[in-house]
């Protein structure tokens, strides 16, 4: 025999070993590699959140930086003076020379009077006195009690830091406005102190907040990068809830945005957008995985060395003891192992032959009891101790029955009816099994069928309800047939009751039936008789409907059964929801017009309501249908004295 021969103990051990080791060494890689992405996407966050607070740090730096300079303005002798002649050119030749001693720390500078009329602008901006968020700005440092204000005003499509103070000769005479650009030089600073990428953003919104476009104003990244940026921003638009996404030529890259200038609703809207790439985490993680899977090689290597060395020392008999339990996972429950010894696999071996014995008696029991009672209260019973008792469940319990069945029975021959009734049982038991129901009895041409019981599932009144339409679909088919072959034609009656049951085994020690009893099964055997007096197809207890409700019904009456005090709500149920025409929604709905004017005792507007409905199904049907027994109705309850508060219940006596 090969030494990797399938049929080997030795290689079914080697197997055993791979299929236990590498879910455990695959669950550990997984878990792992999802905490190392975790951490890196924890670090890659904490960079941005702190590539973030730098950003601020700088731009406040600067800003701090921008009111030292226009403050020393307003103590400059020479500015001074030259504001004093009132002479522009003057005035603008001083300032520029201010802005040239900042060494970049100041871009620009307005001067305009304390009324807001522009006297120089070093920008050249064309307006002649302070408007929008200059005049904003303006009255904001006027209202502060130390008469200094700072804003981001866009300047020529370049967002500004803008501080104004006023000017002191020595009352105040003008204000003084000065800013620096947040552009490259300035994202090029605030890269070297954060290592991570910067980039100011401008979103245009058209009316109705609708983004329209995304322009990058300065960026510390590739110019192709910036495209990507942007065109990637256009679709996800502003977020300043956390970290975003974004793919760029050399990999993905986390994104964090700070808004700069704008609020929600301007439309233009500018924000810093700070990058950090994920590549140089990925590539640590890489290496951590390879690192990881080599070790994982050499465990696996190591273990199956091991177990080739042990399954060496196993002798003849576990390898007979393996083909022995082969031959009874494939039914083969005779030809017992002899294994001589009273070791562990002797004793084994007897196990095994007595385990044999037991499944294959346990099998003869299983396959008469299936004839008998369905696949699941075979189940039931085989797997639990049997005695008599039951516990309360919460079933849904379905009868259906043939309507006219004796009168079928009286025309025909016996063996054709018994060849009708079995086809009849059989094709609707597929259905109800197919539907996740377990058949309870035949009862003659009466099946009864229990959703609930002996398994629960969270649907079950949803399968009772999509059996008993399945049944009527059954009866369409069933019915092709008997006409081919020239036989009567059959017509099921359904109902469907949701309530609680006890299930369990009745009758006696010797003989038992695995059944469920309670009011619910007596009120589901009503409805399914109720079927005939409303001449519907199935009929629907309100309970069932309450755990059913993905299907369309329409209410049919609220009526007191035989054996109940208790009036019952009860409803057709025409289909899953999805499946219900225009047609079909607009009759529901005049049906239920209909019913409200009964109940109302408008007999007149019910009458005419209903006569309606009449003449919408087909002439042969008129005088068997659903509104032919509320038309029948309104021809005597009218002639009685009903009480103003009637509640349109009817009571049926018989069963």
């Amino acid at each position: 025999m090969a030494i990797f021969s399938f049929r080997s103990f030795r290689t079914r051990l080697l197997v055993f070993l791979l299929a236990l080791m590498i879910p455990v060494l695959l669950g550990i890689y997984i878990f792992v590699n999802r905490e190392n992405n975790q951490y890196t996407t924890d670090t890659i966050d904490s960079y941005l959140e702190l590539g973030a607070d730098v950003f601020d740090f700088t731009r406040e730096e600067h800003k701090n930086t921008l009111l030292t300079i226009t403050s020393t303005m307003t103590r400059d002798w020479g500015f001074r003076n030259a504001f004093g002649t009132g002479d522009p050119y003057t005035i603008i030749d001083a300032a520029d020379n201010i802005l040239l001693r900042s060494l970049g720390a100041a871009d620009m500078m307005l001067i305009a009077s304390m009324d807001g009329d522009v006297i120089i602008d070093t920008k050249i901006q064309g307006f002649e006195s302070l408007e929008g968020e200059w005049r904003d700005l303006m009255d904001a440092a006027a209202s502060d009690i130390n008469g200094i204000g700072d804003a981001i005003i866009n300047i020529a499509g370049v967002p500004y830091q803008i501080t104004v103070i006023p000017l002191f000769l020595p009352t105040p005479v003008a204000w003084i406005f000065g800013g620096f650009p947040l552009d490259n030089r300035f994202t090029d600073t605030v890269k070297q102190s954060i290592v991570s990428d910067v980039s100011i953003v401008e979103f245009a919104f058209e009316q109705g907040q609708q983004l329209s476009s995304v322009n990058v104003i300065a960026s510390t990244l590739h110019e192709d990068d910036q495209g990507q940026l942007a065109a990637q921003l256009q679709r996800s638009g502003i977020s300043y809830s956390g970290t975003q996404r974004i793919n760029l030529a050399d990999g993905e890259y986390g994104t964090l945005m700070r808004p700069l200038f704008g609020e929600q609703g301007d439309p233009l809207q500018t924000v810093a957008v700070i990058q950090k790439s994920y590549n140089e985490n990925y590539e640590n993680l890489e290496a951590f995985q390879r690192v990881l899977l080599q070790f994982y090689l050499v465990v696996i290597a190591i273990s199956l060395l091991v177990v080739v060395l042990l399954a060496r020392s196993v002798t003849r008999p576990i390898l007979d003891l393996a083909k022995r339990v082969k031959r009874i996972e494939e039914g083969d429950y005779g030809q017992s192992v002899q294994v001589a010894g009273r070791d562990e696999i002797s004793q084994l071996a007897g196990s095994v032959n007595k385990m044999a014995t037991g499944l294959a008696e346990k099998e003869k029991v299983r396959d008469l009891l299936g004839k008998v009672v369905s696949h699941e209260i075979a189940e039931e019973l085989l797997s639990k101790t049997i005695e008599l008792g039951g516990e309360e469940k919460i079933v849904s319990v379905l009868f259906a029955d043939i309507k006219g069945f004796t009168a079928l029975c009286e025309s025909a021959a016996p063996e054709a009816v018994l060849t009708l009734l079995n086809r009849y049982l059989s094709a609707i038991t597929k259905v109800i099994e197919d539907n996740h129901g377990v058949v309870d009895k035949y009862t003659g041409d009466s099946v009864m069928a229990l959703f609930g019981a002996p398994l629960t599932r969270p649907n079950d009144a949803q399968n009772a309800v999509q059996a008993a339409l399945d049944i009527q679909q059954c009866m369409v088919q069933l019915n092709k047939i008997h006409r081919e072959e020239g036989t009567g034609l059959m017509e099921a009656g359904i109902g469907v009751h949701t309530g609680l049951v006890v299930a369990g085994n009745l009758g006696s020690q010797n003989r038992l039936n695995y059944t469920v009893i309670g009011d619910s099964v007596n009120l589901s055997a009503r409805l399914e008789g109720l079927t005939r007096i409303y001449n519907t197809a199935n009929i629907v207890s309100a309970a069932c409907v309450q755990h059913a409700p993905d299907f369309a019904y329409r209410e049919l009456d609220l009526v007191q059964v035989a054996g109940k005090s208790e009036p019952v709500r009860i409803y057709e149920a025409v289909g899953p929801k999805s499946t219900i025409t225009n047609q079909q929604q607009q009759e529901l709905h005049a049906f239920a017009d209909a019913l409200v004017a009964y109940r109302a005792q408008r007999w007149d507007e019910a009458t005419q309501k209903f006569e309606q409905l009449q003449l919408t199904i087909a002439e042969s049907a008129r005088g068997n249908s659903l509104y032919s027994v509320y038309l029948e109705r309104m021809t005597y309850l009218p002639k009685r004295e009903l009480p103003p508060d009637w509640n349109g219940v009817f009571a049926f006596n018989r069963k």
